[in-house]
Formats: structure tokens, C-alpha cells, sequence
């Protein structure tokens, strides 16, 4: 499973979503910045480049780590 929550790119906002892939984390992550913060991810390289840092991995194997 893979997540990513706002407030790791220091927004502060609760939301959290999730995936089974980096690329479906990342989908949700880009409508839920355009809906709930207005900002539009895929006019800007740097910010997607940030924002897919910001996918982590939650499956049990990697909190071992």
C-alpha cells in the first residue's frame, strides 16, 4: 500500500489518500491539490517532481526498515 498526506509537504491539511502504486497515489494526490487547494500539479515539473516524493510506502515490509 501506498500513501500520501499533505501534511508531509507541510500543507496543513488531514487528508490522506491511498494506493496500491506510486502512479494511482499520485492521480488522486493531483485531483485532491486541484479540488481542495486550487493548485493544478500538472502545470508545474517541480511541483509534481515534489509531490511524488512525497508518495511513501506503507506496507508492513518497509515500517521494518
Amino acid at each position: 500500500m501506498k500513501s500520501f498526506s499533505c501534511e508531509h509537504g507541510g500543507v496543513a491539511c488531514g487528508a490522506k489518500v491511498t494506493g496500491e502504486t506510486d502512479e494511482e497515489v499520485l492521480e488522486k494526490a493531483i485531483a485532491h491539490a486541484q479540488k481542495a487547494h486550487g493548485v493544478d500539479l500538472t502545470n508545474s515539473q517541480t511541483l509534481a517532481r515534489y509531490a511524488q516524493s512525497l508518495v511513501r510506502d506503507e506496507s508492513p515490509a518497509a515500517a521494518d526498515h
